[in-house]
């Protein structure tokens, strides 16, 4: 969705860029094709790849097929219908509103769901979330009862945003995109609330994206359609970017380049306000060297850059915030010989409950993950080159046991990064372990 509504803003815009052009649409067949692996023989998404179908996931799906297909993109037209009649039967079974209304902004893009006359007669009852989706979906299929539905959101506004107090996941903050979902049903209104919530969402960003790429979709998108309502601001916009252009005078963003020790990573300063822009910069642990690592920044030659930075290694002690993760091994790390398997046995706990937990398991230089061997209660493992991972659906305060085999390949000492535990969509909650020392003898 980030690359559709990218595509989106380019050409609203009139922004002509050759690299975009001859990318983005390698990038929206790559979702697409994603997509369609994933979709389930009766038309559903899950979470993971043999999880059970999901509503969310679903719709979720849905919407970005839909979405491509808006903006002129071949898409699979079975596997779209597929999705929407699932879409429709769970619509159908759904009772938890939230979920109920994330399908019907799917559904919207297709023919109008009888389940809008649930949603309108709970209407008084909606969350900011939900009541901006069902003025959206009732506008798409044009049902006059959109107007009374976005009255009711503007009462919800906070200030300058919207919040949903509850979700139906508790570890989902769902701030940014109720926002953007509002400003979305709103925008044509041009309630001064808008405008205030456009200023809120581009404060609320990190860097040059928001906290998550659904979160980056949503706001984007919001944008775009505060500036399709007030195209003269556009306009305005549009003459002074090529005044710039003819004057030869700087643009809108400039790319200052962050560098860690021999590593480089490229940030987008905003020039209409460059003072309050947050970064983030993130490096993995093959950018650092042994010892300290000194961070600079290299600024275009019309700017100039004040840094002020904490370098932080993850992994370096034993930490436990929500998650803490323990992992043994039935050979000695530090005694091993070419062609050994090692059984890795680790051990998850929680001191709650919670949802979609990513466990991060590193393995000796020396060693390969042994594919296939992952066992326990997991909704997918992965063998990769350097680590094995699993995805859990749920970790509470009763030990996860996990377990996967590794095999000696390779001669050496070796320090092995700590394993670590933590939430997918809330990387607050989690922890680590300490790294080892691995020897492999001949």
């Amino acid at each position: 969705m980030p690359n559709l509504q990218t595509v989106e803003a380019l050409r609203s815009l009139g922004i002509p860029t050759e690299k975009f052009s001859a990318e983005l649409p390698k990038m929206v067949k790559a979702g697409l094709d994603r997509l369609y692996a994933l979709q389930r023989e009766d038309g559903g998404w899950g979470w993971f790849d043999n999880d059970d179908v999901d509503p969310f996931m679903t719709a979720c799906a849905v919407a970005g097929l839909a979405e491509a297909k808006r903006l002129g993109y071949p898409v699979d037209a079975v596997r779209l219908e597929r999705g929407f009649a699932k879409s429709a039967s769970l619509a159908a079974a759904e009772r938890d509103l939230n979920r109920l209304t994330y399908l019907a902004y799917a559904l919207s893009y297709g023919p109008e769901s009888p389940e809008i006359a649930r949603l309108l007669a709970a209407k008084a009852d909606l969350s900011s979330y939900a009541l901006a989706a069902t003025a959206i979906a009732l506008a798409r299929w044009k049902r006059a009862e959109a107007a009374e539905v976005r009255v009711l959101l503007v009462s919800k506004a906070k200030g300058d945003h919207w919040e949903t107090d509850s979700w139906y996941y508790k570890w989902e903050n769902v701030t940014i995109e109720t926002t953007a979902l509002a400003v979305v049903a709103l925008a044509e209104e041009k309630a001064p609330v808008v405008e205030q919530a456009v200023a809120w969402l581009l404060a609320n960003r990190t860097g040059n994206r928001w906290r998550s790429t659904k979160d980056t979709a949503v706001a984007i998108r919001a944008i775009l359609a505060h500036v399709a309502a007030t195209k003269g601001k556009l306009d305005r916009l549009a003459s002074a970017v090529e005044v710039g252009k003819k004057a030869g005078a700087p643009q809108l963003l400039r790319k200052p380049f962050v560098k860690l020790g021999g590593a480089e990573r490229e940030l987008l300063v905003d020039l209409n306000d460059p003072t309050s822009s947050r970064f983030e910069c993130h490096f993995g642990a093959r950018d650092l060297r042994v010892g300290e690592s000194e961070i600079t920044v290299v600024a275009p030659d019309d700017l100039e850059c004040d840094v002020e930075g904490v370098l932080r290694t993850i992994g370096g002690k034993p930490e436990a915030s929500g998650l803490s993760i323990d992992v043994t091994t039935d050979r000695a790390l530090d005694a091993l010989r070419l062609g050994d398997e090692v059984e890795v046995t680790v051990v998850v706990k929680g001191d709650a409950a919670y949802d979609y937990v990513m466990v991060e398991v590193p393995i000796p230089a020396g060693c390969e993950v042994i594919r296939g061997s992952g066992e326990g209660p997991f909704a997918r493992f992965e063998a990769r080159y350097e680590e094995g991972i699993f995805f859990l659906r749920t970790v509470g305060a009763t030990p996860t046991r996990l377990k996967f085999r590794m095999r000696s390949l390779f001669a050496g000492r070796y320090t092995v990064a700590g394993p670590s535990a933590v939430v997918m969509y809330d990387e607050r909650i989690g922890g680590c372990a300490a790294p080892r020392a691995s020897v492999i003898g001949n």
